[in-house]
């Protein structure tokens, strides 16, 4: 019987020495792991599969620091109302959830009924434990994001704006556009992990007003419109330069900031708009100017240039305006210094204008430089010379004439207005009484004879190309000009008025000797000048253009007529014609009947017979150019019984 019971104990106590074993390989094996991860666990994320076994708490974070940069290439699109927006998901915001990974792998395999705890370890060789790398939301990230994502995609509010139509200053309406409040994003992307990839998540999208509120806009509208709807005169050191209202309400723009919007003046545009209207400030030293040196021009630079304006001009235009609007003429102590609405200054035609005064501002005198360099005056492109007898009355008004326009620049599409650049002409500026003619009879007038120094540049001005905007020939014919190439002048009319019509300036340049006046234009060559004989064909110069005048008859008056051809760089051409009309002697009108009053006239304010007076009162046929530059087309003012008086003959 004992053997029986040795077997018996012997086959119990096998499983039982199994399973001591195996309890006791556990119980060595788990404390060797510790604190790491046990075998066979992974992790599935965005980095792929990862073994995690064997890892500490700080290697498993490592982990998931791969993982969240595997997330830039994990991609996303993130739906803004009906923009789609390409991405990935780290921009988005989404992260690994570290702490939550860690957790999960060291309690992998850990934990259960202890008592299997052996057999779970047994079966740790033969199985693998995955764990789904956990996600979460960066709501800072989230939040900070989608600033970028949606630029260029949702539509920025349009604010309300102020612009000219018609010719006044209109509000242009505004409109909403759209923006993701803060936290929507951060809110929508739970559901997007839940749902899994490939990832997409829609934001709802908020309406944004704009900042400007359109009642207010049009208010502003209505006083910048108000302020800006007469003329003004600008002056700036004494000079005095008429600024139209229309050219006022170009500047004007929207000044948004601030506690309320308004209106201002850009002041950019208007010192580029009022520079060219003040060329000569200050005193001859501190211009920068043209001389001619061995008949070639030359610019000398001044001591410093004073031009217009400073850079409180957008400041003083407004003050100006706003003064106006209110009718107040005088500014407020405080910027007595600052800004001027003068007495109203008189235009040429009279107008009683506003003023504004304006300062100058202080340049070094390469600015100056630089502007002449630009204008291309490089070369003699006309001249043309007149004969007088010396010492005569009229000489001392020819050669004042010549000496207060000599230097001047008629700059590119600018009009050259000699009444405006010469002024009345009086005693005191030093004009003396020498002949002219009124009514068709010659009489002594101050500022006589100075239609010989008009006719001087209206031949240069033929001859350089430059378009003819308003002349007016005698009505007498003088040997010593050419038949029908001639004009006179008189205070405020008839005017003699060119336009430069090239894209160079052109200096304008008298001389004078005892017994002639000469006055020669120099810009760059632009345009090749002709006559046109009765035959069609082509002559140049002055005196085969002599022999190109075309002769009618008008009434017992004769009408002299000279054709130009002119040949442009550009290979265009183009003709238009200058003439004259002279009465068959003096003290007679067309129709053969005297012109001389039975009475004295009336006198004007500058002593010379009111045009008004019935009868023939002028020297000549008043030209004035409508058409543009191209344009062959002269329409006279008025006909030759209805002429105004002049300086001289």
């Amino acid at each position: 019987m004992l053997p029986i019971r040795r077997s018996y104990l012997l086959a119990g106590g096998i499983p039982v020495a199994v399973l001591f074993l195996l309890t006791t390989a556990w119980a060595i094996d788990t404390a060797v792991a510790g604190d790491r991860v046990l075998r066979n666990v992974e992790a599935d994320g965005p980095a792929g599969v990862v073994e995690l076994g064997g890892l500490t708490a700080d290697e498993v974070r490592g982990v998931a620091v791969d993982g969240d940069n595997a997330l830039a290439d994990v991609g996303a699109t993130l739906q803004l109302g009906a923009h789609a927006v390409a991405t990935d998901a780290a921009a988005l915001g989404v992260v690994v959830d570290v702490d939550t990974l860690v957790d999960e792998a060291l309690d992998a395999r850990r934990g259960g009924f202890p008592l299997w705890a052996p057999f779970r370890w047994v079966g740790s060789f033969f199985s693998t434990v995955t764990i789904d790398v956990p996600l979460t939301i960066d709501e800072a990230t989230a939040d900070a994001a989608i600033g970028g994502l949606a630029g260029g995609v949702l539509d920025e509010p349009l604010e309300p704006s102020i612009d000219l139509a018609g010719g006044e200053l209109v509000v242009i309406p505004g409109g909403q556009g759209a923006e993701v409040a803060p936290g929507a994003l951060a809110a929508a992307l739970p559901a997007m992990l839940a749902a899994g990839e490939p990832y997409e998540v829609t934001v709802e999208l908020s309406a944004l007003d704009p900042d400007l509120d359109t009642a207010e806009l049009e208010a502003v509208a209505a006083q910048a419109n108000a302020a800006t709807s007469t003329d003004v005169m600008v002056e700036v050191l004494g000079d005095q330069a008429p600024v139209e209202a229309a050219t006022l309400r170009s500047w004007v723009t929207l000044e948004p900031d601030g506690p309320t919007p308004t209106w201002k003046i850009d002041g950019a545009s208007a010192v580029a708009a009022l520079a060219p209207l003040f060329p000569e400030l200050g005193s001859a030293d501190q211009q920068a100017r043209f001389d001619i040196v061995d008949g070639e021009p030359i610019i000398i630079p001044a001591s410093e240039s004073v031009v217009c304006c400073d850079d409180d001009t957008a400041e003083r235009l407004k003050a100006g305006l706003l003064r106006i609007l209110d009718g107040d003429d005088a500014p407020a102590d405080d910027e007595a210094d600052d800004t001027e609405t003068d007495a109203d200054s008189d235009t040429a035609d009279g107008e009683q204008l506003p003023v504004i005064e304006l300062a100058p501002s202080i340049a070094d005198s390469d600015a100056g430089v630089a502007e002449l360099e630009a204008l291309g005056i490089i070369e003699e492109i006309s001249t043309f010379t007149t004969n007088h007898n010396c010492c005569e009355g009229r000489v001392t008004n020819i050669q004042l004439m010549a000496d207060m326009v000599r230097g001047h620049v008629i700059r590119p599409g600018e009009r050259f207005d000699l009444n405006e650049v010469v002024g009345k002409r009086t005693p005191e500026k030093g004009f003396v009484p020498a002949g002219a003619i009124a009514q068709g009879v010659l009489e002594a007038q101050v500022g006589g004879g100075v239609s010989q120094f008009v006719t001087t540049i209206f031949n240069a001005a033929f001859f350089g190309g430059l378009d003819f905007v308003e002349y007016q020939s005698h009505s007498l014919y003088f040997s010593r000009y050419p038949r029908g190439r001639e004009a006179t002048i008189s205070w405020p009319k008839p005017d003699f008025i060119i336009e430069n019509n090239t894209p160079y300036g052109v200096l304008v340049w008298p001389t004078y000797t005892d017994t002639s006046i000469t006055v020669t234009f120099y810009s760059t060559q632009n345009v090749d000048v002709s006559c046109v004989m009765p035959d069609g064909s082509l002559v140049q110069g002055p005196d085969a253009c002599d022999d190109a005048v075309r002769w009618s008859s008008q009434g017992a008056c004769t009408r002299n007529t000279t054709v130009r051809s002119r040949t442009f760089a550009d290979g265009t051409t183009d003709e238009d014609s200058v003439f004259a009309v002279y009465r068959p002697g003096e003290g007679l009108d067309c129709a053969g009947n005297s012109t001389v009053p039975t009475t004295a006239p009336p006198e004007t304010e500058e002593g010379t017979p009111d045009s008004s007076t019935p009868g023939d009162t002028t020297e000549g046929e008043t030209t004035t150019t409508t058409a543009p530059p191209s344009s062959t087309t002269a329409t006279t003012t008025a006909p030759p019984s209805s002429e105004g008086g002049g300086d001289g003959g």
